[in-house]
C-alpha cells in the first residue's frame, strides 16, 4: 500500500471542484467528497462528490515525466424519500449539474484540461440506500500527474539547445547542439 501523501494537482482540484458546486448551487445542504450515501447524519438535497477513477490518458506525452491521466468523478445528488423535492425536482437538480458542467468547461484554481460530461442518469434501485432517492452525474478531466522531470533544471536555460529523435532525452545530452544567438 502506498503511503505517499496525496498528489497537490488532486488536493487542489477536490477543493476547486466543492468550491464551484457550493458556489452555483447554494440550495444544495451537503456538498461534500467521500461522504457515503446514508439517512445518519445527512442533510438533503445533497451533492456527494467522489473520484471514481483514473485512467492512462494515451494522449499528450508531452516528455515531462507527468502522468498524462483522465480522471473520472461523480457526483450524486440525493434527497430524502419523503421529502417535498419530487422526483422532477431531483431530475432537474442532476441535469442542472450536468448542463452548468460542461457550459463550466474547467474548475477555476485547478490545473487540467476541460470538463468532459459522461451521464446523468438514476441511481440503480439495487444500490441506492434506503429512504433515500438519487441521480448521479458522471464527468471526466484530463490531468498531469506527479512532478515534472524538469523541475530540478533550475528554471530558465541559459542556452537552448536541440537534439532529433532519437538521440533526445537526458541520456543523449552530449549530442545536443546549440541554437545560434538569434534564432527567431
Amino acid at each position: 500500500m502506498a503511503t505517499d501523501s496525496p498528489s497537490p494537482t488532486l488536493d487542489t482540484l477536490h477543493g476547486a471542484i466543492e468550491t464551484a458546486i457550493r458556489a452555483r448551487f447554494p440550495d444544495f445542504a451537503t456538498v461534500e467528497f467521500y461522504r457515503e450515501a446514508s439517512t445518519e447524519g445527512l442533510t438533503t438535497p445533497a451533492c456527494l462528490l467522489a473520484l471514481t477513477r483514473c485512467d492512462r490518458s494515451r494522449e499528450g506525452n508531452d516528455g515531462s515525466g507527468l502522468l498524462q491521466a483522465v480522471l473520472r468523478f461523480e457526483a450524486r445528488i440525493v434527497v430524502a424519500a419523503g421529502s417535498t423535492a419530487g422526483a422532477l425536482q431531483l431530475r432537474n437538480a442532476a441535469i442542472a449539474l450536468a448542463t452548468w458542467l460542461h457550459q463550466l468547461g474547467r474548475f477555476h484554481g485547478a490545473s487540467s484540461g476541460a470538463i468532459d460530461v459522461i451521464a446523468a442518469l438514476p441511481e440503480d434501485t439495487a444500490t441506492a440506500q434506503p429512504g433515500l432517492r438519487s441521480w448521479v452525474v458522471e464527468w471526466s478531466l484530463p490531468v498531469a500527474l506527479g512532478d515534472n522531470a524538469w523541475d530540478d533544471e533550475g528554471g530558465l536555460v541559459p542556452q537552448a539547445s536541440y537534439s532529433f529523435a532519437p538521440e533526445i532525452g537526458r541520456a543523449h545530452v552530449t549530442r545536443y547542439q546549440p541554437l545560434p544567438e538569434r534564432t527567431p
